[in-house]
Parts: C-alpha cells; structure tokens; sequence
C-alpha cells in the first residue's frame, strides 16, 4: 500500500512530530536523506524507512507519495527518503569526557560539536533548554549525535554541582584574570566536563564559581565561534 492521503492517521502522527513537545512524549523523531538514514540505521534506532514509489533503496521500506514527503518535511529541499527514529533506542556510554553546552542556542553551533563530540571520542554531551532532535541540528550534526550519548538539563547549574560529586573536574572557557592559556592547561583524559557558554553572554555567571579550570584561548581578535572554539579545546584535550 502508498500512503497517499493527509487524513491516514500516520501521515497525521509523522507531521506532529515537527513539533518538539510531541516528540519528546513520544520519544520519536525523523530523519530526512540518504545519510542521514543509513547512519541512523547503522547506530540501529529506525523504525520504519520511508521512500517514494521507484525510488527504493532498502527492504521492506514504506512507500510514500512524494507530495506527503513535501508535507512533512521542516524543509523546502524534499528528499526522496525519510525515517522514523526512536530516540529511547540511542545508546548511553559510560560518562568519561563530557561535553556541557550552557545555554547554546545556534542549531549549527550545536549540532558542529556534536561532531566534533565524536571525532575527539567525548562520549557525552549535555545540552541545556534545547531540543536535540530539531531537524537543523541532525542535519548539522551529520549523524553523528546518534552515536553519542545526549543529556538535556534544564540547569547546568545543577548538573555541574552533581558531576562534581562524580570527582568530574570541571573546565570552562572564558576570560578573566584567573584563567589559563589553553596551551599552559593540563586535562586529564578521564572523568573531565567542558563547559561552553552561550554565544552572546558566555557562560552563566552563577555556574563560574563551580568551575575548577578557567581556560581561554590567546587570539588576536575579540572572540571566536563557539564551535571552533571547541574545536581547539578538544584537540588540545586529545593530544595532552
């Protein structure tokens, strides 16, 4: 069968699920393209693949006409390939390097360092007041956040003060007069949490004091993107 129609009742739940409230009670999210899906389909949390009639590339996919994919998708670009994702099925790895974005709020800045997450092998990403799964930051993300393990908070504040009851020790990037050149800074390659702030304002001033690191980065200029900030910091973490 083609799912043709609007009013079939799973046209109606997939376009719900643009909505971020009904996605997190639903634990469902979807994916658009052919990456996109193969990568979800490898780190194994598909549901159900949905493709066009003619256009099948996997086994026992579902066929959809290309109108209702046009419907669905969040962006104007159709691609002749969807999934439905679970996002309770994505695998939790032990907490060893952690990354915590406090009040990050640009779906690229995001979903960059969720791929840099994985290629500096930090198992873990906290994120905090913002849905992982809107379709900006997948596709940012290139797939990769569906391989590392994703933490929403909904107050660093919090969270940090338990991470440091873990024996975590706590890094965080800014500039004042207690803070270390990045290069002078020793990370140990274990139990470590940094801290990016938001893009505008840093970091929060109340979670400042919990800190045990302050660290910056010595440039020429005022300031840099969040995400080639982290790109500095976790090679520099990787090489000792």
């Amino acid at each position: 069968m083609i799912l043709s129609s609007r009013q079939n009742p799973k046209i109606k739940f997939l376009k719900k699920l643009l909505d971020k409230k009904y996605r997190r009670e639903n634990n469902k999210f979807l994916v658009f393209g052919y990456h996109l899906v193969e990568e979800a389909k490898n780190a194994g949390i598909i549901e159900e693949i949905f493709e066009i009639p003619g256009n099948q590339e996997y086994k026992n996919s579902s066929l959809i006409e290309e109108h209702l994919i046009d419907y669905i998708s969040p962006t104007k670009t159709t691609q002749p390939i969807f999934a439905l994702c679970n996002s309770s099925k994505i695998k939790n790895v032990s907490k060893n390097k952690v990354i915590l974005l406090n009040n990050v709020q640009d779906p690229g800045n995001i979903g960059t360092i969720f791929r840099l997450a994985k290629a500096f092998e930090f198992d873990t990403v906290i994120i905090e007041n913002t849905d992982p799964y809107n379709d900006k930051i997948i596709r940012s993300s290139q797939g990769s956040m569906f391989s590392i393990n994703i933490i929403e908070t909904k107050t660093s504040f919090d969270t940090i003060k338990e991470l440091k009851k873990e024996n975590f020790r706590i890094y965080g990037t800014l500039l004042d007069k207690n803070s270390t050149k990045l290069n002078d800074t020793n990370f140990n390659n274990q139990n470590i949490v940094i801290v990016f702030g938001n893009e505008g304002s840093g970091i929060d001033k109340n979670i400042i004091d919990l800190l045990d690191h302050k660290v910056y980065i010595p440039i020429s200029f005022e300031s840099l993107n969040v995400s080639t900030s982290a790109a500095i910091i976790l090679n520099k973490v990787r090489n000792g």
